[in-house]
């Protein structure tokens, strides 16, 4: 690409995110999500962050819907962000330019990161849940050795999530594998019937999946809506592991 044009397509690009940054509270959530696939993939380029915790909808949502454009070079993202934003406002790089809409820092969609954001707790309010949670396998691995009926590894939460679904959830897989070898009951079910094997193969943890396989984890069982673990997965390699192929 010549050297000029590319600089032009950046500086258009700079100015169509600063649009969107003004509007975004009047874009529907399909069009934002179009316009972060594109973001990010033009900026960052293909997906390489570990999908989002299964009770992350947010997340999930930006995650696949950046995952669906890996094909995408940076300079068809950036063209097909800029095509996206002149489709819903053909004057908006005149407005940007004529200062009605002010140029700003920032993502050009006010977005988060992907990660797991918890609400912040002091250390010596945490449970092991939090602590399980974050993936804290030092602070588990005490809790658990002072074998108190508080954290017991059995334990469940308001969901019915046990200490299992949570690092299933979060792809903990070195605390997956200290609460199996605690003898944890690896088939709990949730209060929406979901057993840990559930979580780990909804979020494609594809490692733990084959962790709770070999301990034993039962990949029949159906949650209320009759979907077993291999139902929730988009992977193939999890489909295969949960096949026995």
């Amino acid at each position: 690409m010549d050297a000029l044009f590319e600089e032009e397509l950046k500086l258009q690009f700079s100015k169509a995110t600063n649009y969107v940054k003004s509007v975004a509270g009047k874009l529907d959530a399909k069009r934002l999500l179009y316009l972060y696939a594109r973001y990010k993939q033009a900026n960052d380029g293909p997906c390489d962050v570990p999908k989002p915790g299964f009770f992350d909808f947010q997340g999930k949502q930006k995650w696949e819907a950046w995952r669906s454009v890996r094909e995408l070079s940076k300079t068809d993202a950036i063209h097909q962000y800029i095509d996206a934003v002149t489709e819903y406002d053909p004057d908006w790089e005149e407005k940007i330019d004529s200062g009605v809409v002010k140029q700003s820092s920032g993502l050009g969609v006010g977005v988060s990161t992907l990660a797991n954001q918890d609400d912040d707790i002091r250390d010596d309010q945490k449970t092991i849940f939090d602590w399980c949670k974050e993936g804290n396998i030092d602070r588990v691995t005490t809790l658990l050795s002072e074998k108190n009926e508080a954290v017991s590894i059995n334990k469940t939460d308001e969901n019915g999530m046990g200490l299992l679904h949570w690092c299933c959830d979060r792809g903990h897989a070195e605390l997956v594998y200290l609460l199996l070898n605690h003898n944890v009951n690896i088939n709990t079910q949730d209060g929406d019937g979901q057993t840990a094997l559930h979580y780990a193969a909804s979020c494609d943890h594809g490692k733990i999946v084959e962790m709770l396989l070999r301990h034993g984890a039962d990949s029949s069982l159906v949650d209320t809506d009759g979907n077993r673990p291999v139902d929730v997965t988009d992977s193939v390699t999890v489909r295969q592991l949960l096949l026995g192929k």
